[in-house]
């Protein structure tokens, strides 16, 4: 006589994990949850990904005046973004690094630093490149000075559409970015005081109109 297994339900795959956790000893239980939070972790600082939608700036609840110059929230916070010039500016190039901004609360329309370069700034066999707290830190490898350019873009997207193709751009991606570059940024508590501000030192704050991907890419020798 053939013996009849138990059939799998979706309720018993899911409590499956729970299981396997139940029967572990604590050291190893404590060690495998210690191992998960840490590689979710790392997802979560290093992909460029809203996470299904969970780690998306609050766009219903953010208001832009029709000139983008002022910045409400219903909470009372408010913004005063100040730009260098009326024209448009336009970065191309690989880009090397994109970060999503996580936990950036006092400027919650504020969602990427990407570092666009080209010319030898491109290449990784030539200049090293690493962005860390929306500053870029670059070492080169040549005799003289790299020729090209790197700019690491602070940014600030027009729309939820703008922020949808941001959120396509991978590294080593050719892109396009063009916008109205932004010199500072005010903050203001629920009471209209200032509280603090932003402005970048050397890189460019931008309020980004528009975004191109000509190519995927590969890391330039």
């Amino acid at each position: 006589m053939m013996e009849q297994r138990p059939s799998l339900t979706l309720g018993s795959l899911l409590w499956m994990p729970i299981g396997y956790l139940l029967n572990m000893s604590p050291i190893t239980a404590a060690t495998l949850t210690l191992l998960v939070i840490s590689v979710c972790g790392t997802l979560y600082y290093s992909l460029n990904s809203d996470f299904f939608g969970l780690a998306a700036p609050p766009f219903a609840k953010i208001t832009f005046s029709d000139d983008f110059s002022n910045v409400t929230m219903p909470d009372g916070r408010s913004w005063k973004i100040i730009y260098e010039k009326n024209k448009l500016s336009t970065f191309a190039g690989v880009a090397r690094e994109v970060i999503h901004w996580r936990e950036e609360s006092q400027i919650p329309f504020a969602t990427h630093d990407i570092l666009i370069t080209n010319g030898e700034y491109s290449s990784p066999g030539r200049v090293t490149t690493r962005v860390h707290n929306h500053a870029v830190y670059y070492q080169w490898y040549t005799e003289s000075m790299p020729k090209g350019a790197i700019n690491l873009l602070h940014i600030v997207p027009l729309n939820e559409e703008i922020y949808r193709q941001l959120l396509k751009i991978r590294d080593w991606n050719l892109v396009t970015i063009k916008g109205r570059e932004i010199l500072r940024i005010e903050i203001f508590d629920k009471t209209g005081n200032p509280e603090n501000y932003f402005q970048d030192d050397g890189c460019n704050s931008i309020l980004v109109t528009s975004v191109e991907i000509h190519a995927k890419g590969t890391p330039i020798p």
